[in-house]
């Protein structure tokens, strides 16, 4: 590994969340220099930068919470995970009463949270390249930007309900009777993309475990449904970059890289390398480290070729 090059003309940013606007990825960064928050597409941006020490994160949640003018909230600056006291403890007070909404009492749920739940939702069956299949919930408003954000490759959207509450009891049904369950693994997600299942075979599965969702739904007893079965695919995966792509052998939090993002599946890339290579990466490992950002030879790499 080289050693860092200090460089007057590099910036010093943080990578804080990915963000799906538009059905596009793009990147939320923090200018510790301007004391700025910006927003970049995704497609096309450059990962030249070098970790330096000692080292130095900053909350992700504070980019949204500068936008909102709230940053007082954040402490801004962490000494270990992805966020800062403050923000762990509000998220997490969030979490436990929109999670679980339709298993609590009206009166402990805040009239923000309530509010949120008279949208329409729909209930959906998601499918991964390993395999995997889930059940989730989406807000209809914004079920496509659901679904990029979690990385799917297949979904079919089973039924609308009026409310948030209704479709998380159903939710919850599909998970108790079908045994299907509610999230992923990025760890599988990635499996998936490096060792893809056909298409096709993961197509049939969502279908025949939809048709099973649907009759759960409609033996329920719960009425104020409309049914959909409306199928999604998500354009990023089938793009020529993922075929026999190698996982990137080095941690983003560490070292220094040059590269260039080609194509985004939830937070994991398809990135050309500088030594000519399609590799993959997860760019949560970066998410929040203090960067030196700029023109950066990237650390030498050793990747053995697939066969198949």
């Amino acid at each position: 590994m080289k050693k860092m090059v200090n460089d007057s003309s590099n910036r010093r940013i943080a990578h804080l969340k990915v963000l799906w606007e538009k059905n596009q990825p793009h990147i939320q960064i923090y200018d510790h220099d301007t004391e700025k928050v910006t927003t970049q597409s995704l497609i096309g941006y450059g990962l030249s930068y070098q970790v330096p020490t000692p080292f130095e994160k900053v909350c992700v949640n504070y980019g949204d919470l500068f936008k909102a003018k709230k940053q007082n909230r954040c402490e801004k600056l962490v000494k270990s995970g992805k966020k800062c006291g403050n923000c762990i403890r509000e998220d997490n007070i969030f979490a436990s009463q929109f999670h679980n909404v339709h298993t609590k009492d009206r009166s402990s749920i805040s009239q923000k949270i309530l509010k949120r739940m008279e949208k329409e939702n729909i209930l959906y069956i998601a499918g991964f390249l390993d395999g995997s299949t889930k059940v989730g919930t989406s807000a209809s408003s914004r079920i496509q930007t659901r679904l990029l954000e979690q990385g799917a490759i297949h979904a079919v959207l089973v039924v609308e309900t009026p409310d948030g509450i209704t479709v998380r009891l159903l939710e919850d049904l599909i998970t108790k009777e079908l045994g299907v369950g509610q999230a992923i693994s990025t760890r599988r997600k990635i499996d998936g993309l490096l060792n893809p299942l056909m298409k096709e075979s993961l197509q049939e599965e969502l279908n025949i475990i939809s048709k099973r969702v649907k009759e759960c739904v409609l033996t329920s007893g719960i009425t104020e449904i409309t049914e959909i079965h409306t199928t999604w695919d998500n354009e990023y995966s089938s793009e020529k970059c993922w075929e026999k792509i190698q996982k990137y052998p080095i941690n983003l939090s560490t070292g220094s890289h040059d590269m260039e993002i080609l194509s985004v599946v939830g937070r994991v890339v398809a990135l050309n390398h500088s030594s000519g290579m399609t590799l993959l990466a997860d760019l949560d490992e970066l998410l929040g480290i203090t960067v030196e950002y700029g023109q950066i030879l990237g650390d030498e790499i050793s990747v053995q070729a697939k066969l198949f």
